[in-house]
């Protein structure tokens, strides 16, 4: 299982350094160019050297039980379309017969690309750690837990201000030296473009 999320990772990355290459300084097509709400041209090329900042929350359904998850994300554009940044989130876990707290923070890289004026599709990995600490009232006792965190996406951004996303996403929480937290979640988040 290491070994294949290694591979994975590598993969990624490998990929997205070929892309930084190939989209330094694109000129704006009617493909690459974007609409901002008042309907003048906006080139996504704009988006070099720019950063956004997020918060989020996230929903995430695992071993442990529901559980609700808030906090934040910034990232830079290195290409047009790939960005770098970190993210952190910390909330509650659990059901009412084992309830706990977790917090988690990584490091995440991502793609974006249009696929209408306003809309357009965001995928990436993050990879960090994070800690928990909950009661298991099966096990009656208290149990500590975290380690490595792997997290694929896929989402999609609608523009709602001129400097203001919304996103929505799927991911795929992988703890693998935790039994508890591994699972599926949903997210939404709320990102500020920064100049």
């Amino acid at each position: 299982m290491k070994k294949l999320i290694i591979l994975l990772i590598s993969i990624f990355f490998s990929v997205q350094v070929l892309a930084q290459t190939d989209s330094q300084e694109v000129a704006p097509t009617d493909e690459t160019s974007k609409t901002n709400l008042s309907g003048e041209y906006i080139y996504a090329s704009s988006y070099f050297k720019k950063s956004k900042t997020g918060v989020a929350l996230k929903y995430l359904n695992t071993a442990a039980g529901p559980s609700l998850f808030y906090g934040w994300r910034f990232v830079i554009y290195n290409t047009e379309k790939f960005f770098v940044g970190g993210t952190g989130f910390a909330g509650q876990l659990g059901a009412v017969d084992s309830v706990g707290t977790y917090t988690y923070g990584g490091m995440l890289a991502g793609y974006d690309f249009t696929i209408f004026d306003d809309i357009y599709v965001e995928w990436g990995l993050a990879a960090g750690g994070g800690g928990a600490k909950m009661y298991d009232s099966a096990a009656t006792n208290t149990v500590q837990s975290g380690g490595a965190v792997v997290e694929p996406w896929f989402g999609f951004n609608h523009k709602i201000g001129e400097k203001t996303d919304f996103n929505y996403a799927f991911s795929y929480f992988l703890t693998p030296n935790d039994k508890y937290l591994t699972g599926v979640s949903f997210n939404l988040r709320v990102d500020f473009i920064i100049d």
